[in-house]
C-alpha cells in the first residue's frame, strides 16, 4: 500500500452539482456533489472542526484480482480540543477520513466499494485515525437544517448596540440562558420586537459571537452563552 498526494480537479459531474465552499472565509474546499456541500456546512458551524481538507490523499494498493487500484477519500477533518458535542463529530476526535455517497449508491456498488473502505480503514488505524462514511442519513437531518436557518442570519446588518444589549443581558444572568430568558429579563415591562431580538440572537449564533447548544433544538429555549474568546466580546470588556 503506498500514498500518494493528490488535488481535487472539479469540473462537470452527470446528475449533482460541484463547486467550491468558502469555509469560515479562510479556504475554498472543493466538492463534487450537494450532498458534500451540506458536509461542509455542518463541519465549518462545529467549533471542534479545526481543518477540513478535500481528497488528501491517494491509496495505491493490489487488489484481489491483483491489480494496482487506487481510492481517494473525499475528507480530512482536524478537530481541536472538543468543545461542542454534535451528532456528526462526538464519536471521535482523532483526525477524521470521510467517505460522502448517496445511500442508494453504497447499496447498490457495496461490493465494488467494500475493498475500498476497508484498505481505508485500515489505513486510518494505523494512522491514528478514524474511517467513517457519510450518507444523506447522517448529513441530511434536522440538525442541518438548524444550521441552515442560522445561516440565513449570518450577514444580517445590525446595530453595534445590540451586542452590548446581548452581552449586559447575559453577564447579568451568569453568562448563560435560554433565548427566551435572555429576551424577558431584557424587556421586562417594555415593548419589544421579538422577531427582531430574535433574529440578532441568531445572528451571533450564527457568528459564533454567542455559543449555543442546537443539537436537539433552535427555538426560544435553546440555551446560549457567551463566546469569551471572541474579539467582538474582547472589544466590549475592553470599552466598558
Amino acid at each position: 500500500m503506498r500514498i500518494s498526494m493528490k488535488n481535487r480537479k472539479i469540473g462537470y459531474t452527470y446528475s449533482s452539482v460541484s463547486g467550491h465552499y468558502a469555509f469560515r472565509k479562510e479556504k475554498s474546499i472543493a466538492f463534487e456533489s450537494t450532498l458534500e456541500r451540506d458536509l461542509l456546512t455542518i463541519l465549518e458551524f462545529n467549533s471542534s472542526v479545526f481543518d477540513v481538507t478535500e481528497q488528501p490523499i491517494t491509496i495505491e494498493y493490489i487488489n484481489k484480482n491483483s491489480r494496482e487500484v487506487t481510492y481517494t477519500p473525499d475528507f480530512l477533518v482536524l478537530f481541536n480540543d472538543p468543545n461542542e458535542l454534535t451528532n456528526i463529530t462526538s464519536v471521535s476526535r482523532k483526525p477524521l477520513l470521510i467517505e460522502v455517497k448517496p445511500r442508494d449508491i453504497l447499496i447498490k456498488k457495496w461490493n465494488i466499494l467494500k475493498p475500498k473502505f476497508q484498505i481505508a480503514t485500515k489505513y486510518a488505524k494505523s494512522n491514528d485515525m478514524k474511517f467513517k462514511i457519510f450518507d444523506e442519513t447522517r448529513i441530511r437531518t434536522p440538525y442541518l437544517k438548524r444550521i441552515q436557518l442560522l445561516n440565513r442570519y449570518k450577514n444580517m446588518e445590525t446595530e453595534w448596540w445590540w451586542k452590548e444589549w446581548v452581552f449586559i443581558g447575559l453577564e447579568a444572568l451568569g453568562g448563560h440562558s435560554t433565548i427566551d430568558e435572555l429576551v424577558v429579563f431584557k424587556f421586562r415591562g417594555g415593548v419589544l420586537d421579538r422577531k427582531l431580538a430574535t433574529g440578532v440572537i441568531y445572528h451571533l449564533i450564527a457568528n459564533k459571537i454567542l455559543n449555543a447548544d442546537i443539537s436537539q433544538r433552535l427555538d426560544f429555549q435553546t440555551k446560549i452563552w457567551i463566546n469569551y474568546e471572541h474579539p467582538s466580546y474582547i472589544n466590549f470588556l475592553e470599552e466598558k
